[in-house]
């Protein structure tokens, strides 16, 4: 009878061993998401109906003044993430950071189940908030405010009920991540596209450096006329401040 009972306590703790392992695989395959990547493939946006609201808007944009990049603001969230420099990700116990080089913008991914405290301001990049369902990173941004939606200027407004729903998936060693848009007053109806990525070994984002005095007109559309092209840019160009002797 000692002997049995041995031999079921052996049985328990290699079941409890084994156990253990297959969790722990589980965890590893499901942390290969860490590491750099860059753009291989931008999809187009997929049922992209807008609104009255956002046709508006549209009709009035003039990218060399409205569109913040052009004063060196980083774009918000939806512009960051169809941009074709390299990011990287970085993997935590508790959360998840996505770097991207283009303006050094960086992004926290809580997975923790930590939902947004009532003080949370809105921000640009939001308050994400991640999950794995099976081998599938699922992140649910809130929080967001208005911002450009593309470079033609088609607005996101920062609505309450906005918000953008990403889900990344491992195929062999490219990176998918399908990309939806939530936005009550300037889409129809939820928006979505698919970006695929290629993997980075031992990647180094650089410092992305942007000066305000030489970036105005830097992104103006080329016309084709030089000269007009030319007196453009210095009519919007900011004037270089001198400095006294």
């Amino acid at each position: 009878m000692k002997f049995i009972r041995n031999l079921k306590g052996t049985c328990s703790w290699r079941f409890i061993v084994v156990f253990a392992f297959l969790i722990t695989g589980v965890n590893a395959q499901e942390s290969n998401l860490s590491g750099g990547w860059i753009m291989n493939e931008r999809g187009s946006w997929q049922g992209l109906v807008t609104t009255e609201s956002a046709e508006l808007v549209l009709a009035k944009f003039d990218r060399s003044v409205d569109d913040p990049s052009m004063r060196c603001i980083a774009p918000g969230l939806i512009r960051a993430t169809e941009s074709q420099a390299p990011l990287e990700i970085v993997e935590q116990d508790h959360q998840i950071l996505i770097l991207y080089e283009a303006f050094n913008v960086l992004r926290r991914v809580h997975m923790d189940g930590r939902i947004a405290p009532e003080w949370m301001p809105l921000s640009p990049v939001g308050y994400s908030m991640g999950n794995w369902q099976g081998d599938e990173l699922i992140v649910e941004t809130t929080h967001l405010t208005p911002h450009l939606f593309n470079d033609d200027g088609l607005p996101f407004s920062g609505h309450p009920e906005g918000k953008t729903i990403e889900r990344y998936r491992l195929l062999n060693n490219r990176l998918e991540l399908e990309f939806t848009v939530v936005d009550p007053i300037n889409f129809q109806r939820p928006v979505t596209r698919t970006h695929t990525f290629n993997r980075v070994p031992d990647a180094t984002l650089l410092h992305f450096h942007c000066d305000p005095l030489e970036a105005t007109g830097w992104r103006i559309p080329v016309t084709g006329d030089s000269l007009r092209d030319l007196l453009r840019w210095l009519e919007l160009r900011p004037a270089i401040p001198t400095i006294p002797h």
